[in-house]
């Protein structure tokens, strides 16, 4: 006796249902911007248009805020910040490092590939800060902090370093990042519809 498609269909999709939830968390992406306006730029050399001095701008980070803490290291996440975008150029992250403990409040990253603007590091720190278990809670109070005198944040092109201060942090959008299991189960009504199409015809 031949299984029927529809039956067949159904039978999958439990299967990746179960999948899907006995899979490990997936990441939660959230975007933050940070503004800041440049105060000092290093080395008496011009830096690019726009971080002269004075002028404002802006840095929108994607951060996981599913990444564990380092074994050992408490307040410690590496690899939570996956891409950034300033100046119109978006670059994935690397090398990055979040650290939320007693005293410090910090991260900083670089681009993967070389950018046009020249900008080669990005470093943002906060001295006046408490001891955070996960990303989530250390951004709150990146944000709480960003507009005072104790937070600081450093652009270092090829060049040049720029110096500026924070003046505001604020989540843009927070999106889960889906499974393979959800992908592949919310793609099978369009499989078991093509599939009637083509039996039917």
């Amino acid at each position: 006796m031949a299984i029927k498609p529809a039956f067949a269909v159904a039978a999958a999709a439990g299967t990746l249902a179960l999948l899907a939830f006995a899979a490990p968390a997936q990441a939660e992406l959230q975007t933050w911007r940070m503004t800041a306006t440049s105060i000092k730029v290093g080395n008496d050399l011009p830096g690019p248009a726009f971080v002269e001095v004075g002028k404002s701008f802006a840095i929108d980070f994607v951060f996981d805020t599913q990444v564990p803490a380092l074994n050992g290291w408490p307040g410690m996440f590496e690899g939570a910040i996956k891409s950034f975008t300033t100046n119109g150029i978006k670059s994935q992250a690397v090398g990055d490092i979040l650290a939320a403990g007693e005293g410090i409040n910090a991260f900083g990253t670089w681009p993967s590939a070389p950018r046009s603007d020249g900008l080669t590091d990005v470093s943002f720190h906060n001295f006046d800060a408490a001891f955070h278990p996960d990303v989530a809670s250390a951004l709150k109070e990146f944000a709480t902090f960003a507009p005072t005198s104790s937070t600081g944040l450093q652009l270092i092109f090829v060049d040049v370093t720029v110096y500026a201060q924070p003046t505001s942090f604020v989540m843009m959008s927070s999106v889960p990042e889906p499974s393979a299991a959800w992908l592949l189960l919310v793609g099978l009504p369009w499989l078991a519809l093509k599939r009637s199409r083509v039996s039917a015809a």
